[in-house]
């Protein structure tokens, strides 16, 4: 029998090794310019071509490398970061493994070009698929510039799974704003087929803060410090009013390094207490410093994961630290409820076996009203069927044509939230707020279905100003934007104007609110771009969202018997009325056999 079992050529385990650590450009980017940080540079430039598809190049005035050690550099496992194993446990640098670089160039052609402030002349090396196919002495100033060609030239599967040009521009742009902070003491320059995206020059944290956010949020900073022993929290917190619907803001890191850390995320919202809504982030820009031996970054190639030796300390530190500085701003921070002291009984804890009642108990008041309790209770264990509209098309079309020909009528209106209605098959119970959401929702979709969405010109256009990963997107998409009734105009750097909106909309909108607009934007760009069905567009529902809660009628709005008549039979109208656009339901039918039920009219 052929033996079956082989070992793999080093072409292939680095093609292998490099879908660990080389994702996509953004990638190459992260690893290159890491490299750059640790051999001291204090300026690094960064161009990419094709959203680094084509390019991307890295030059910085770090210290360079010696010939011998640039040819070693592209080998797996060889580094200049640490010496052993023991090492590992105290790491300094952003780079350690040994693996970037080397997988690098076993799915791409590279070029490097480097040279030390001791040599006169500097190295220029060519690589294409992890081969050296050039090696000759170079004039060059000191430092070492690094261009990746045709990323996954030679991996056709992994390149066709890279997503388009916007998309990673927008990762690219993201990761290098997480350097800049990381180090303000380090000049960054992003470039992207020859426009500047993003210029962060050498400073403070403030400064970097106001070049790459704009003014508005620099001025919104609260400064945050506090120090445990050698566990060191610093940084710039904003007020829960600067809150955003995308947790994009919450930019946290660890020893130089940018990280996402629950531990670390979870305790900064508990630092925020009740003062911002749980479906919201604050901006945020926290810097955590403790001995490198009391966290673990060596827990994926990537290095995105890290673990702390003592998960509560961090937690208290990070918490108290947010809360300290809001509270020192004037703010009263209540702290959030996790778990409730009492909580309600409910349906299911009572038990629903009959009781057995004597002579004497039958006849008490207190046993008539255990009695009407169990009724109760027996008749709302019933199937939810007996209180949605069936799904029988003859009902269905029934139902329409009550509401087509009025034939309904408003009874009342329940604490200003709920509609009651009789009709014939009962009595109606409708959701004020989620009918007319659903009344807005489908008349929005008509106008985008006939590419004719009724636009309101703003008298005065809403100014904001994007981090340049945004920017990027929202300049990517601010033609197909039209569609859903939005004009956006890119007015300065990084800062666009709102100029229209739907007029569903109503004929303002809050600067929150357009704040909250973008962040949906940016969450549903592949879906805006690309040719979906409208009723599956979870951008279409989250505008809706938005300004249902400020334009359509809410629980607590008090409306006419007459409005209410126009809501119902406006609702019942639609092909789908009896949900909202999230699928909760708008009216609730109380059925002729249900009612009769509780009034135990089926007795004989």
């Amino acid at each position: 029998m052929n033996k079956q079992v082989i070992k793999l050529d080093k072409l292939t385990i680095n093609k292998i090794a490099a879908g660990e650590v080389i994702e996509r450009p953004a990638s190459v980017v992260k690893e290159l310019v890491e490299n750059s940080i640790d051999a001291q540079s204090n300026k690094i430039t960064i161009n990419i071509q094709e959203g680094g598809k084509k390019l991307v190049e890295v030059i910085d005035n770090g210290i360079g490398m010696v010939s011998d050690d640039a040819k070693m550099s592209i080998n797996r496992y060889t580094t200049s970061k640490i010496k052993d194993a023991d090492d590992l446990f105290s790491i300094h640098s952003l780079g350690f493994r040994g693996e970037a670089l080397a997988s690098i160039v076993s799915v791409a052609q590279v070029e490097i070009i480097t040279k030390t402030e001791e040599t006169e002349l500097g190295t220029h090396l060519i690589i294409e698929g992890g081969e050296v196919v050039s090696d000759k002495p170079t004039s060059a100033p000191k430092g070492t510039r690094i261009s990746v060609k045709n990323l996954f030239f030679n991996v056709p599967v992994r390149r066709k799974f890279l997503k388009t040009i916007p998309t990673e521009v927008n990762h690219i742009t993201e990761y290098v704003t997480k350097l800049a902070l990381a180090y303000p003491n380090i000049s960054f320059t992003l470039i992207h087929d020859s426009k500047n995206i993003l210029t962060a020059p050498k400073g403070d944290l403030i400064s970097q803060i106001t070049a790459i956010f704009g003014e508005n949020i620099a001025k919104a900073c609260l400064p945050i410090s506090k120090k445990e022993n050698e566990y060191v929290v610093t940084g710039f917190i904003t007020k829960p009013e600067f809150s955003r619907k995308s947790k994009d803001y919450l930019y946290i890191f660890v020893n130089g390094r940018a990280v996402a850390n629950k531990t670390m995320s979870d305790a900064i919202l508990r630092g925020y207490g009740t003062s911002i809504p749980q479906t919201r982030y604050p901006i945020i820009f926290l810097y955590f410093n403790l001995p490198p031996d009391e966290v673990d970054v060596n827990v994926h190639p990537t290095k995105k994961e890290i673990r702390f030796s003592s998960e509560a300390k961090v937690y208290s530190l990070i918490e108290s630290a947010v809360r300290e500085s809001l509270e020192s701003s004037g703010l009263k921070i209540f702290e959030t409820v996790i778990e409730t002291r009492h909580k309600p009984t409910t349906l299911t804890s009572v038990e629903t076996k009959k009781p057995e009642f004597t002579k004497r108990e039958t006849s008490s008041p207190l046993s008539s009203r255990d009695k009407a309790s169990y009724t109760i209770i027996r008749s709302k264990e019933q199937r939810i069927d007996k209180f949605l509209p069936m799904k029988d098309t003859a009902v269905d079309t029934e139902i329409k044509s009550i509401g087509e020909k009025r034939s309904i009528r408003v009874l009342g209106i329940i604490k200003d939230t709920y509609i009651i209605a009789e009709t014939q098959e009962g009595l109606f119970l409708c959701d004020q707020h989620a009918a007319h959401e659903k009344i807005n929702y489908e008349k929005y979709v008509n106008q985008i279905k006939k590419n004719s969405v009724s636009v309101q010109q703003l008298l005065a256009p809403v100014s904001i100003n994007l981090k340049p990963s945004e920017f990027e997107m929202i300049e990517s998409i601010k033609e197909n934007l039209r569609l859903f009734g939005f004009e956006i105009e890119i007015f300065g750097k990084n800062e666009i104007l709102i100029r229209s909106i739907p007029s569903v909309m109503g004929v303002s909108i809050e600067f929150n609110t357009a704040k909250d607009i973008i962040d949906i934007f940016k969450e549903n760009i592949s879906e805006i771009k690309e040719k979906v069905e409208l009723e599956d567009l979870e951008v279409v529902k989250d505008i809706i969202s938005i300004f249902a809660c400020r334009r359509s009628i809410k629980a607590g709005d008090r409306i006419t018997l007459e409005r209410a008549e126009l809501i119902l039979k406006e609702l019942l109208g639609l092909a789908e009325p009896f949900t909202c656009p999230h699928g909760r339901p708008t009216i609730i039918i109380l059925n002729e056999e249900y009612i009769e039920e509780l009034f135990k009219r089926d007795y004989r």
